[in-house]
């Protein structure tokens, strides 16, 4: 039975990936959120402290995708995705060590940066993996399926570390780290022995001979599209920050409310997103157009915050985000996907992954510098303007012509 079951899923890339990441986010999820409760009421130490992890872990971010690309075009998609669940495992079961001796502060944030840094070989080897085994029309589809994946991790995780909030907080890192033994398991099984399509060997013939930095930075498309992506994310990264102490703070929604908002941008990302992008698939709308449309909907989204008095209103805007959320993201992926050269698919996935991870970590502080010294509706009006000038550059590169 569990064979037939194991059959089906590897004979679709994208159910494969998506239960593949489903392990490493959940691994992630379950522990993250609780790692400041530990370290502040346990071991008693300052929030001034503890706060400082995280733009370290941003740091962790922006520096590992570079020699991540550059190692899964050097040993393959399959070591790197390996590797990374693999090695996070690891990680998981010293840091289980490291709580159990209750080690110096500095020894945790050591391990988590390396643990995030890991886990970007895993992101920027599943990027490579999509890019080499697929044909550009099908992206689309896959990376949708990926992203239910992703979504179902970070909703159980929580969830399930809640249920055992009572046990050993050493207990949380060991039942991380054996979900990510059996994530490395389940990936070498479903995901890394699949057979690798024509589409790579058509297209080496048209670019074999063009070097990496070229096909990088002499391709004014993908350039384009990499600045679009860092003034979106500035933005996206805006929802568990900003928006959070925004809604507490001024709009005076309770954190119930809050939790059920961010429970229902959850929610209909695993209902919507594989259905929403057939459609699209089907009604043959251009990718560039759900990319700019979908944009669009992120920037009106936003700025609807700034108008937003209440619980309800905040959760419109918050549908309206993540419908532009639910369009955006796979659109995004497929045009740089399209963009991108097999043979150095990691290199160039991971300037996307670069791009990701610098606007995730100075999107929250310019979102708390324009909390700090500006008015609602003027913060949500300026933060907004990232969305509006990365739809801009989305549709400026995708009408240009390709170069390579």
């Amino acid at each position: 039975m569990f064979s037939k079951i194991f059959t089906v899923i590897r004979n679709d890339k994208g159910v494969a990936l998506a239960a593949s990441w489903s392990f490493n986010q959940l691994a992630y999820a379950i522990v993250y959120p609780f790692i400041p409760i530990y370290l502040c009421q346990e071991r008693g130490l300052p929030y001034s402290m503890v706060s400082m992890i995280f733009p370290l872990l941003g740091l962790a971010v922006i520096i590992a995708p570079v020699p991540c690309g550059w190692l899964t075009d050097k040993f393959g998609y399959a070591v790197m995705m390996l590797a990374g669940q693999f090695f996070r495992g690891i990680i998981f079961f010293l840091l289980a060590f490291f709580v159990y001796i209750q080690a110096p502060f500095w020894w945790f944030v050591a391990a988590l940066m390396i643990n995030t840094a890991v886990g970007t070989a895993f992101q920027v080897g599943s990027d490579a993996y999509l890019v080499v085994n697929t044909v550009p029309e099908k992206r689309s589809e896959y990376y949708s399926k990926i992203r239910m994946g992703y979504n179902i991790g970070w909703t159980v995780g929580p969830m399930l570390g809640a249920f055992f909030a009572k046990t050993p907080f050493w207990a949380f890192f060991i039942l991380t780290g054996m979900l990510c033994m059996a994530g490395t398991v389940y990936t070498h099984y479903c995901c890394c022995r699949l057979q690798i399509t024509t589409y790579k060997e058509s297209y080496r013939k048209t670019v074999r001979n063009i070097p990496a930095v070229k096909l990088i930075f002499g391709n004014i498309r993908f350039m384009l599209l990499m600045l679009g992506t860092l003034l979106l994310m500035l933005l996206v990264s805006q929802l568990y920050s900003t928006m959070s102490v925004f809604a507490t703070g001024r709009v005076g929604i309770s954190t119930g409310a809050l939790g059920t908002i961010y429970s229902l941008n959850g929610f209909m990302v695993l209902v919507l997103q594989v259905p929403l992008v057939a459609l699209l698939t089907r009604l043959e709308v251009p990718i560039q157009v759900q990319l700019c449309v979908g944009t669009l909907l992120y920037a009106a989204g936003y700025f609807q915050l700034g108008l937003s008095g209440s619980a309800v209103m905040i959760a419109v805007a918050v549908t309206v985000l993540t419908i532009g959320e639910i369009i955006t993201q796979p659109a995004l992926y497929t045009s740089v996907s399209q963009e991108t050269d097999p043979e150095n698919a990691g290199r160039m996935m991971s300037v996307s992954s670069l791009m990701r991870g610098i606007g995730y970590s100075v999107g929250p502080w310019l979102g708390g510098i324009l909390f700090t010294h500006a008015s609602s509706l003027v913060m949500w009006s300026v933060l907004s303007c990232f969305a509006l000038a990365a739809a801009v550059m989305f549709a400026t590169a995708l009408c240009l012509k390709r170069q390579f």
